[in-house]
């Protein structure tokens, strides 16, 4: 695939996976773009008291997909070394340090513990402060490497300090970031549809989420995932979290050891239903607790979960099956309203994500298939949904709690009874997914309540042979 940019011609991208990379164009002497998922950084955050500062910290590491090793407040009653001792154990390689106005002093105290927990690896210090804070805090600093930034509660702020975390995950020679590349596609997504666009990313050790509508980004990014990243799914998620969704009873120490083996083979291929099951609950979780991450955080979640257009890449779209991609992203995310499910074709749309980073847009056309359009609904009553489309009327009955397909052939006309809005859509793999099933989902805590109805909405979609084979 040969392509231009504002820097040249471009023949070839390399896309790097956990255990493999996957060249892109008919090039073989040389890769002109690389896209990686960068070196994991270990991140202190250092704040005041202010709770809009404490947040914008946390928004920031998850637009860099920087881990917080160590989260230390002013309004803590530590000593000096025992919170030097904290930043010792953490190793972190940079700090984010805001402070609060009138609160130079406790700031220049956390300063000074990061200084003495980290004497013999000294990380790189970003600070947010007013001027002659910033001078006592740069005293105080010394000798680590002192870099004044803007403040992250304003989006250029936090774009500046996502810029110079990057950095450093990005080491040396001239590569594009995964999550770099996603943002750039959905942002030429949303430009080509005219529509709020999400990107869902999730390869074995990453997850993004990527809303992008107009000239507004919204992103969030963690090492979570279902590879090597699948323990921290566990750690962070628990482990009863990934267990519910599995559509057959299994033990806790059998799961946790089919979570470890996943994190030790990279680019594992699932062999069975069961470790499809894993996989997929997995994803669901990495989804879902990003989300609270980033609600957490201070970030619109409302605008992430009611995207338009919802766009699978990485593992989650090369999943066997189109309704295993679209049953993950519709729970993960639990979104609300009308959206359609679509997800990429073989890296495409990471490829031209990473040549949008270096041009002025990217060619994102034909790198996506559409796999279903989802009505999420909460009938207070029985109501109908018609579906219209080359093969004639369907009228289906919707009660609460509800999931079913309606699949469709060509362009396809959906109307609910009583709502006078009417959907369009064409080309979908699978058809029209009635959600009725409530927001946040709950399901049953015990096994023999909980299996049958995980079963029920995997059969809803033929997402899944349910069977008792071994992985």
């Amino acid at each position: 695939m040969t392509v231009a940019t504002t820097a040249g011609p471009r023949a070839t991208v390399d896309v790097a996976h956990e255990a493999t990379s996957i060249r892109i164009g008919p090039r073989t002497d040389g890769a002109d773009l690389t896209v990686t998922y960068g070196e994991p950084l270990r991140l202190a955050v250092l704040v005041g008291r202010d709770p809009v500062n404490i947040a914008a910290a946390h928004a920031a590491a998850l637009g860099a997909n920087a881990d917080i090793v160590a989260s230390l407040g002013t309004a803590g009653t530590a000593s000096l070394v025992d919170r030097a001792t904290v930043l010792r154990e953490a190793r972190p390689q940079a700090a984010l340090v805001i402070a609060d106005k009138g609160d130079t002093s406790a700031i220049v105290e956390l300063v000074e513990a990061l200084r003495l927990g980290c004497a013999s690896h000294p990380p790189s210090v970003f600070v947010h402060a007013d001027e002659k804070a910033r001078v006592r805090i740069a005293a105080s600093a010394s000798p680590m490497h002192f870099e004044a930034l803007p403040s992250p509660a304003t989006a250029g702020g936090r774009e500046a300090i996502v810029a110079r975390l990057r950095a450093l995950r990005r080491g040396a020679g001239d590569v594009v970031l995964r999550d770099e590349a996603i943002e750039s596609a959905a942002r030429a997504l949303a430009a080509a549809s005219g529509r709020a666009t999400l990107v869902v990313d999730v390869t074995g050790a990453n997850t993004s989420l990527v809303c992008a509508s107009g000239a507004t980004v919204i992103a969030a990014h963690s090492h979570m995932g279902i590879g090597p990243g699948a323990d921290r799914v566990v750690a962070r998620a628990g482990l009863d979290r990934v267990r519910r969704w599995i559509p057959r009873p299994i033990d806790a120490p059998a799961l946790l050891e089919r979570v470890f083996n996943r994190a030790r083979w990279p680019d594992a291929v699932a062999t069975s239903p069961l470790t499809l099951a894993l996989e997929m609950s997995l994803a669901r979780e990495a989804i879902a607790h990003l989300v609270r991450d980033a609600r957490r955080a201070g970030l619109d979640v409302d605008a992430i979960r009611g995207a338009e257009i919802v766009v699978a890449t990485g593992d989650l779209a090369r999943f066997p099956r189109p309704a295993q991609t679209a049953l993950v992203a519709i729970d993960g995310l639990a979104g609300e309203g009308t959206q359609l499910i679509t997800r990429e074709l073989a890296d495409a749309l990471i490829v031209q994500g990473a040549i949008a980073t270096r041009a002025a847009s990217a060619d994102v056309a034909g790198t996506t298939e559409a796999i279903a359009l989802v009505l999420t609904v909460a009938p207070k009553r029985s109501t109908t949904v018609t579906v219209t489309d080359a093969n004639g009327t369907v009228e289906e009955r919707v009660g609460r709690g509800a999931l079913f397909l309606v699949p469709t052939t060509g362009q396809a006309q959906i109307a609910l009874s009583g709502q006078t809005e009417r959907y369009t859509a064409s080309g979908l793999s699978l058809g029209v997914i009635v959600d009725a099933r409530g927001r946040p989902l709950e399901l049953p805590q015990r096994d023999a309540e909980r299996v049958p109805v995980i079963a029920r909405w995997y059969s809803a979609l033929a997402a899944l042979p349910i069977d008792g084979g071994a992985a």
